[in-house]
């Protein structure tokens, strides 16, 4: 498999030996698929000093199943039917300006001089960058803070948004900075912990851009987790930046830093493609989920620490100045993500908002 930080092919086909029976009367055509190696990515170290302990509940508070322990077997290989209609053998494969691999395949055809087609083309992403984690720590509350520090961080090191102010570090007191922030500037009730996704929203677009007006991210939400999925996808192939989930019902916040898709490619802006599996990072480490390839069945209704679930919280009353909606209403039974909506290279700096104390926006 070729991994490369945009995109790549897998499923080209390469001509091989062409074998006729003794009978003459069928013709086995095999195209084995060339293997390129590309050297590794080498993982970085990042020390990071936090309070001693380990969060025993969500970020939220609620209660949650145990961890479940599941497969990541991946598809199985699909061979073609010697009835299938197929393209002649001398047409070319048109494919990206990449470096292709992907398994051999073949078919037996009638000698009528038909050739095979190859597996459906698999697209893939992923912006993880090891040195860009940081793990939400003793704050069981952190979960929205210790996202956003992750998500800038990749960004920064990824290195394509050039008005960008974030400088990337992984510092616990920049956790906390960041968490104050929220709650300063959520529609959420003080007296629940953590923040909501108007929150999250924020922080990523001040501590990134410098403005809660900025507009590189938003707070989305979809009617099924389908849509909310092919959302998510489109949003990192077209922006090349990490996508925010509200999972646990929207108690606890995770994010996703890649792909493997199969179909059309998702950065055509096309939605023609099917979800193979996502890589999700949850900032809870005892988790154990870093860069996690997931299967779309798994992140639809696996276990609790994966599954991609409705958002149930009904504690964000107050009106968003931004959006001009109200949490509650706007969140509620739906999938919600906090996703990029473009690159961010373009600062804007209209007037600031005002929060009260209370979380409720005011226009100022």
């Amino acid at each position: 498999m070729i991994t490369r930080r945009a995109r790549f092919v897998l499923g080209t086909l390469v001509p091989a030996a062409i074998v006729v029976s003794a009978l003459g009367g069928v013709v086995a055509e095999t195209r084995a698929a060339s293997t390129t190696s590309v050297p590794q990515k080498p993982a970085a170290t990042v020390t990071v000093v936090d309070p001693a302990g380990v969060p025993a509940a969500l970020d939220r508070g609620s209660d949650t199943a145990p961890i479940v322990s599941e497969s990541l077997a991946g598809p199985a290989e699909t061979i073609p039917d010697a009835n299938d209609t197929v393209p002649p053998a001398e047409a070319p494969l048109q494919v990206a300006d990449a470096d292709v691999s992907g398994p051999s395949a073949s078919a037996i055809v009638p000698d009528s001089g038909a050739a095979i087609t190859s597996a459906p083309t698999t697209w893939s992403l992923d912006l993880y960058d090891s040195r860009a984690e940081r793990w939400q720590g003793a704050d069981y509350t952190a979960c929205t803070a210790a996202s956003t520090e992750s998500m800038l961080n990749t960004i920064a090191y990824d290195g394509s948004a050039s008005a960008l102010v974030w400088v990337a570090t992984t510092s616990y007191s920049t956790q906390k900075s960041i968490l104050a922030y929220e709650r300063a500037h959520m529609t959420m009730l003080q007296s629940s912990a953590g923040s909501d996704p108007h929150g999250w929203r924020n922080a990523l677009n001040y501590y990134g851009w410098g403005s809660t007006n900025a507009g590189v991210y938003r707070d989305a939400s979809y009617g099924s987790f389908d849509a909310a999925a092919r959302a998510a996808v489109s949003a990192m192939a077209r922006t090349h930046e990490p996508v925010g989930i509200l999972a646990h019902a929207g108690g606890h916040a995770e994010f996703v830093t890649g792909y493997v898709v199969t179909g059309a490619d998702p950065e055509t802006g096309s939605t023609a493609f099917t979800i193979v599996s996502v890589n999700l990072t949850d900032p809870l480490r005892y988790e154990g989920h870093s860069d996690t390839a997931i299967t779309y069945a798994q992140w639809r209704s696996g276990g609790a620490w994966v599954r991609f679930s409705a958002y149930m919280q009904t504690d964000s009353p107050y009106t968003d100045p931004i959006d001009g909606r109200v949490g509650n209403s706007e969140w509620y039974g739906k999938w919600v993500l906090i996703e990029p909506v473009r690159q961010g290279d373009v600062v804007d700096s209209p007037r600031p908002l005002r929060y009260t104390s209370a979380g409720a926006p005011l226009r100022g």
